[in-house]
């Protein structure tokens, strides 16, 4: 498909340590050759990003396109990029040092190395840290627009999850390594152009029908993100196939191509290259506890030492026989739960900040906690009860929830691609065979 579930080329690239930066070579003249909007894309930057998809796919062992049509599609992401970019800044979306820092820790982290381990790694292969953060930087700025346009639009309802349920049975954790290749369709196409593509589309079909290679065909004529990578869209999950192949891919043999599937971005052709079945499922318990608890926090007329003493004070209060929903109603500075004695209910892991819930995990039944500092200020915790509980068929549940979710994404993303692209003012200024 055309979607790139949020992970987009120059990513791949940094976390397979691919130079992202083309041998500096002494250009006399410089060019446009895409204008966007407001914006000018250079030859230089075209020409950089070619580099960039060369190496990659060089370190892939995955044959290369001509110039002119790996040049025509690194430019058309190029475009789509910095509309998106363009989106971000009129937003004022930005990512701050905290959050940018931490992501390229964890690519640092993915290969096995320490930050200053990465950064040499980078100069060995003639690239700047500050080159890889500022690239990791447009990324997340570029998930960010995609996050606040696209995910907003989704929702996934109960009787969805229902039937996805009734109609995927026990083979959801089948995982499919596909193969696809997309013949485009512009916004609000017109008959003559839809009925184009549909042809095209069909011969294409046969020509696969007759033994032609799937890669090299898809190199050569699709529009899909991945045609440079031959169309390979590596493994997926039966549970989390996009919404178009879902109904097609699980009813194709290991080697066969679909029939053209129509879609909003346009016709697609869907190889099953391989399969493999999942695990059976297993049992998920978790540990819930029953508590209650009284908050007190800091405020401008009593500080943390001040709120700690208060704490402590309630605690020996009821460890001498009060009432702990008394001092509750009394006391706590939590209006959500001060009402109902303290209330909390039965809680799980995850659900209560850190250091709340250790303190719990470490209680008896019946203990009353000494104050416990967080964020919020300083509780005082009574472990009311604690108990083993399935949530097998609830985590499946909220994973098919997810999954629907992303799947919905993944097909509003490509509306959505379209629509600002063709909101865009665009002037593509490429000559193919140009040097």
């Amino acid at each position: 498909m055309r979607l790139r579930s949020f992970a987009l080329l120059g990513f791949m690239l940094l976390l397979a340590l691919v130079p992202l930066v083309a041998s500096a070579q002494p250009q006399p003249l410089d060019r446009i050759v895409a204008v966007v909007n407001k914006d000018a894309i250079m030859q230089s930057q075209l020409e950089d990003r070619v580099a960039q998809v060369r190496k990659q796919m060089a370190s892939r062992d995955i044959p290369v396109p001509s110039r002119d049509e790996l040049r025509r599609q690194v430019l058309d992401r190029m475009v789509v990029e910095q509309i998106q970019l363009q989106m971000a800044e009129r937003a004022n979306v930005s990512v701050d040092d905290t959050q940018l820092n931490a992501a390229v820790r964890k690519i640092a982290e993915n290969n096995g190395m320490s930050l200053d381990e990465f950064a040499d790694s980078l100069e060995k292969n003639g690239m700047s840290l500050a080159t890889v953060r500022e690239q990791v930087r447009r990324e997340m700025l570029l998930r960010q627009v995609q996050q606040s346009q696209v995910a907003s639009r989704v929702n996934v309802t109960d009787s969805e999850v229902d039937r996805y349920l009734d109609q995927q049975g026990s083979t959801s954790d089948t995982a499919y390594h596909l193969g696809h290749l997309l013949v485009s369709l512009p916004q609000s196409p017109s008959p003559e152009q839809v009925e184009q593509a549909r042809a095209k589309a069909r011969e294409l079909y046969r020509q696969l029908q007759n033994g032609a290679d799937f890669q090299q065909l898809a190199r050569a004529e699709s529009d899909g993100e991945q045609a440079s990578a031959g169309g390979d869209l590596g493994w997926r999950r039966g549970d989390r196939l996009p919404t178009i192949f879902a109904d097609v891919v699980p009813q194709l043999a290991d080697g066969e191509v679909s029939e053209p599937v129509r879609s909003a971005s346009g016709f697609h052709l869907v190889k099953r290259i391989d399969t493999r079945g999942g695990q059976s499922e297993q049992k998920i318990v978790v540990t819930e506890n029953r508590v209650r608890h009284i908050l007190i926090g800091t405020n401008p007329n009593r500080n943390d030492e001040q709120a700690q003493a208060l704490a402590q004070d309630i605690r020996q209060r009821i460890a001498e026989g009060a009432s702990f929903a008394a001092m509750a109603q009394q006391y706590s500075d939590d209006d959500g739960t001060a009402l109902d004695g303290g209330e909390l209910g039965w809680v799980r892991p995850g659900q209560m900040v850190p250091a709340f819930e250790d303190a719990v995990n470490r209680m008896t039944v019946g203990e009353l906690s000494q104050p416990v500092r967080s964020r919020f200020g300083y509780h005082v915790i009574k472990l009311e009860d604690r108990r083993k509980k399935d949530v097998t068929r609830e985590a499946q549940r909220e994973q098919i929830r997810q999954t629907l979710f992303q799947r919905k994404v993944n097909n509003e993303m490509e509306a959505w691609l379209q629509e600002i692209r063709a909101d865009a003012y665009i002037d593509i200024r490429l000559e193919d065979g140009q040097q």
